[in-house]
């Protein structure tokens, strides 16, 4: 928050809390899992020199694909309690359903 100089950068600041935290996660994630699935396609498991003993290469790959299905569970976990549309800067800005969005009537259901 070191770079608030002004009011206005105080008022942007804010609005980000604001913002539906859930949603903003899962397209995070859901862009992380895309750049993993990427690296991933790049890779062949064939030109991973085994008999290197320096090389980390095939637990790095190993440690990325359990990383990789983590995500995963998280993604579809985050796309049902954010309530995800496919609409990322809508899904962002819609505050999330709280007892105090409910109570003062601020939740619209848009399905």
């Amino acid at each position: 928050m070191a770079d608030i100089k002004t009011f206005e950068d105080a008022l942007k600041a804010i609005a980000k809390y604001e913002e539906n935290g859930p949603a903003k996660l899962y397209y995070a994630l859901s862009r992380k899992s895309w750049e993993i699935g990427d690296l991933l396609n790049s890779l062949n498991y064939k030109d991973i020199d085994l008999d290197d003993a320096k090389s980390k290469t095939f637990e790095r790959l190993q440690k990325l694909c359990e990383s990789a299905t983590k995500i995963a569970e998280s993604v579809k976990a985050l796309e049902g309690i954010a309530g995800i549309t496919g609409n990322e800067d809508k899904d962002i800005r819609r505050k999330p359903i709280s007892p105090q969005t409910v109570g003062k009537g601020e939740y619209v259901l848009s399905h």
